[in-house]
């Protein structure tokens, strides 16, 4: 190790202090634009290298006092150190540049939605039995297996964080020493929707033991699934969870999709409704469990296509009473709407997962849809498809930032889209 005394001349996207010496860039957590540091360096032959803070020997104006007792070793958050509008800036900032790179004109932008703290209704925590049966609960460390134990998270709503002690306590019920797995927790009003995923394979003695954990837990409904993306098997429902989208209600199916907070999903829906529906023919892709398209509650028809099978059966059953409502079953990955069955429709909103929609948004690109409005969880992938849809034709008309994912480098955000 070398330890040398740098200064910081930039923030990274994930949060990292940037420096440089001589032909080297040094990323340094914790560090901010602007401080001196003592860093200890590793003696190795790579040109971008991740040294360890040791000291703060100019202290940047912007630096604020983690409110978390975890912070800087658990992995959630990476900007708590950060004043807030340095913070907001920062993610801003990255946002801009991405666009920008992308050779996107900056649009219109409306203001960053930051959603506050203890409101985060949904988390997904790490759990591991040694081989004396002692259990470690939390998230990881930032670029680690380890696991950092928790006692609270400053972005959890109470609910979520009145689970961690239970579930410390009595997650031993089932899972075996020296075995882990992950626990996905949603929050909803009616109660915590809780699905245990990997762990040990699933017998009757098993399936008893996750109903006694069930029960001692006190949770609406719990589930077992053997990895992401595998079926989910419900346990133990000792209550229904519902949700709400316009005046529509409909059952929670487990591990079903949710944004992130309240907040976040609110400002979302306004900017894709923020028009007169009255009349609007809507096609509502990669739509969930029908957060946008049941929020035009005067729309004419509303088109919902997911391949999310419980999702989708929820809407079905929701909707089959209204004849305005079609829902279909579709990989829009591997068989997008063609621009020909889009011109059906006077608005088309996607929201796709994190890799985007760029086969989707190809065919879009090709319609005479007069507006499209695409939500995203990651503006790289959202630049990509942008790019598409400016090449078909399309004007990019205004944009809403909303950060859901509080001190952490992901932003989502709401454009939209229109053609003359």
């Amino acid at each position: 190790m070398t330890i040398l005394e740098l200064t910081i001349d930039d923030v990274g996207t994930q949060g990292d202090g940037i420096a440089h010496h001589g032909n080297e860039t040094i990323f340094i957590a914790g560090a901010l634009t602007g401080e001196r540091v003592r860093a200890s360096i590793p003696d190795n032959d790579n040109m971008v290298k991740r040294g360890q803070l040791l000291e703060i020997l100019i202290q940047c104006s912007l630096r604020n006092v983690p409110p978390c007792v975890h912070f800087s070793k658990c992995g959630g958050c990476q900007f708590q150190h950060m004043k807030d509008s340095a913070y907001t800036n920062v993610k801003l900032g990255q946002l801009q540049q991405t666009l920008a790179r992308a050779g996107i004109p900056l649009p219109s932008m409306l203001p960053v939605v930051t959603t506050a703290t203890q409101t985060r209704r949904r988390a997904r925590f790490v759990a591991q039995c040694d081989k004396k049966g002692v259990l470690t609960l939390g998230f990881n460390e930032w670029r680690s297996h380890t696991i950092v134990p928790l006692s609270m998270c400053s972005v959890m709503v109470p609910a979520i964080n009145n689970l961690l002690e239970p579930l410390k306590k009595h997650l031993p019920l089932w899972l075996p020493p020296d075995m882990g797995c992950d626990v996905q927790v949603t929050a909803l009003p009616d109660g915590l929707d809780v699905v245990m995923i990997g762990g040990p394979k699933l017998g009757m003695d098993q399936r008893h033991n996750l109903a006694a954990l069930a029960q001692a837990l006190g949770v609406a409904h719990l589930s077992w699934r053997k990895w992401d993306r595998s079926p989910v098997e419900p346990i133990a429902h000792a209550a229904p969870l519902m949700v709400r989208f316009g005046a529509a209600q409909l059952p929670f199916p487990p591990a079903s999709f949710l944004q992130a907070t309240e907040a976040g999903e609110t400002a979302l829906i306004n900017f894709a409704t923020n028009h007169d529906d009255k009349g609007t023919r809507v096609l509502d892709l990669f739509c969930g469990l029908g957060t946008f398209g049941l929020s035009f509650e005067n729309a004419k028809h509303v088109h919902f296509v997911d391949l999310d099978g419980p999702a989708i059966e929820a809407l079905q059953r929701e909707t089959r009473a209204t004849s305005r409502y079609q829902v279909s079953l579709r990989n829009l990955i591997g068989d997008p709407f063609t621009a020909g069955e889009s011109n059906d429709y006077d608005l088309v909103i996607f929201d796709p997962p994190r890799g985007g929609a760029k086969a989707q948004a190809t065919h879009l690109a090709q319609s005479n849809v007069p507006e499209i409005v695409a939500v995203s969880c990651d503006p790289a992938s959202f630049a990509r498809d942008a790019k598409i849809l400016m090449a078909g034709g399309y004007t990019l008309e205004k944009l809403l930032p909303v950060d859901q994912f509080l001190w952490s480098p992901h932003m989502e955000l709401a454009a939209r889209f229109t053609k003359k």
